[in-house]
C-alpha cells in the first residue's frame, strides 16, 4: 500500500469474526409451533421436517445440476437429453438461476 510519508511502516491486522450458525431460526419458530399444533407430528419431528425443507430449498444450482445429472443418468437418458431437461428444470426451479448454456451445464458436472 502507498504511504504518503516516506520511511513509515504501516501495519495491518486482519480480524476474522466467527459467527455461530443459527440452530433454529427464530422466524420459523411460529411455523414449528403451528405444525406441531395442527399435525400429529411431535415437536422434534416438526423441527426436523422444517430443517430438511430449509436444506432442500438452500441447494445451490450447481449442486442441483450435479444431483439431477446423476439421477437422470440412472434413468438411462443420454447427456444431450439430460442437458436439455436440466435447462428446462432450472428455469422453473425454486431458486433464481440464470439461463445456463449446455456448455455451462457440462462444466458444472465435469469441471
Amino acid at each position: 500500500m502507498f504511504c504518503p510519508a516516506p520511511g513509515k511502516i504501516i501495519a495491518f491486522e486482519l480480524i476474522i469474526l466467527e459467527v455461530p450458525a443459527m440452530s433454529e431460526p427464530a422466524e420459523f419458530e411460529d411455523l414449528v409451533i403451528y405444525l406441531t399444533r395442527t399435525t400429529r407430528l411431535s415437536r422434534s419431528e416438526v423441527a426436523r421436517l422444517v430443517e430438511e425443507v430449509l436444506a432442500f430449498l438452500d441447494e445451490l444450482p450447481e449442486d442441483f445440476v450435479s444431483r439431477r445429472h446423476r439421477a437422470l443418468q440412472g434413468e438411462g437418458l443420454s447427456n444431450s437429453e439430460i442437458f436439455s431437461r436440466l435447462a428446462a428444470e432450472l428455469q422453473r426451479w425454486r431458486f433464481r438461476a440464470p439461463q445456463y448454456s449446455e456448455r455451462q451445464l457440462r462444466r458444472m458436472i465435469y469441471g
